[in-house]
């Protein structure tokens, strides 16, 4: 990890299971990382049960990291994520719980992802639900429609009086419409000789007429084990309207050995390829 070195224009910061929706019911309703923006306080499930939902987010795009190969970045169109951590006593099953609205319901899970199981999203670590034991914490994530307004989104846990509310900031932002971003530019050289550092430099601008984050992994593949290409994450916070540019510098060295062209990639709210030649060097060099 000590050999990736990114430079981000401007103050930039560094930085799954596929869900589903379950059903549509008549049934009457019951029931961010900042404070105030979703985040619920810690609620025990029942006297007994040993369990705890604590720290809910609503997010437009989240960041994972996995534990085999490289981490990345889910902004699906059309989509947004809720996601919080749990703690209990004794074994759980993701079956067990469900994100619930009036009229609907979604099982935890995230689109697929690159790598293998994750150990945090959205800042949440532990392992999923159902993939730890008991005692340690874990995650649950859930993908949603987006934008959705209810007045009562909760999550639910096997029993009908067990759930945990959103807050009033959670549901607020549940109803409120993603951002959306377009490339301006993404400027990277033709060729690069291995072991020289491959500057690269993007522009986006926000199209939409709502503030949000920006939210993108930028991909080089490397040869050390399968699925490992190097992510670097890009994150912004950008206004309506306003542009943000990168910039960055890629350790080539443990660049994937090919005849070819290897591809670097950009993946998140936006998706964009790029061909480049790695020049292996001689033995003068």
């Amino acid at each position: 990890m000590d050999r990736r070195t990114l430079l981000v224009a401007g103050g930039t910061s560094l930085t799954t299971l596929v869900g589903g929706c379950l059903s549509d019911s008549s049934t009457p309703d019951r029931s961010a990382d900042e404070p105030d923006n979703g985040t619920e306080k810690p609620r025990s499930a029942s006297p007994d049960a040993g369990i705890s939902v604590t720290d809910i987010v609503v997010r437009k795009a989240v960041t994972y990291e996995s534990m085999m190969g490289s981490g990345g970045v889910h902004a699906e169109d059309g989509t947004q994520y809720i996601v919080a951590s749990v703690q209990a006593d004794e074994d759980l099953r993701a079956s067990d719980f469900t994100f619930e609205t009036a009229a609907e319901s979604w099982t935890p899970g995230l689109p697929d992802s690159r790598g293998g199981t994750n150990f945090a999203v959205a800042g949440h670590g532990g392992r999923p639900v159902g993939r730890h034991s008991g005692g340690e914490e874990s995650y649950l994530a859930f993908a949603v429609q987006s934008p959705l307004s209810t007045s009562n989104p909760r999550i639910r846990y096997a029993d009908a009086d067990t759930t945990w509310p959103l807050t009033a900031a959670g549901r607020e932002r549940l109803a409120t419409p993603a951002p959306s971003f377009e490339l301006l530019s993404l400027t990277v050289p033709d060729t690069v000789s291995r072991g020289e550092p491959l500057p690269v430099s993007l522009t986006v601008t926000n199209t939409s007429e709502t503030d949000g984050r920006f939210l993108a992994a930028l991909y080089w593949p490397t040869e050390r084990i399968a699925d490992d290409d190097e992510s670097h994450i890009l994150e912004r916070e950008v206004s309506a309207g306003d542009d943000a540019t990168f910039s960055l510098e890629l350790d080539t060295e443990y660049t994937t050995e090919t005849p070819d062209s290897v591809t670097l990639s950009l993946r998140g709210y936006l998706t964009a390829d790029r061909e480049v030649t790695v020049r292996e060097r001689s033995a003068r060099d």
